[in-house]
């Protein structure tokens, strides 16, 4: 552990940025999977549909869901 410590106050920035940027496995959901899971979380049709198509969402999933009622 100490060993570590040290290359890490050794190295500066440089080490600690490339320990955080690690690549992120990818998942495949559906579209009904992704509607069901915001459905169990907000309890209601309006709360789920809003929540899928928020601006965060579109940044998790990288499309924009349209929800038309």
């Amino acid at each position: 552990m100490n060993q570590v410590a040290r290359q890490v106050k050794k190295a500066g920035r440089a080490v600690a940025k490339a320990k955080a940027s690690q690549p992120v496995r990818k998942v495949q959901v559906t579209l009904g999977d992704l509607i069901a899971a915001a459905f169990d979380v907000a309890g209601e049709t309006k709360a789920a549909a809003k929540l899928v198509s928020s601006r965060s969402m579109s940044v998790a999933t990288g499309t924009h869901i349209v929800v038309v009622a």
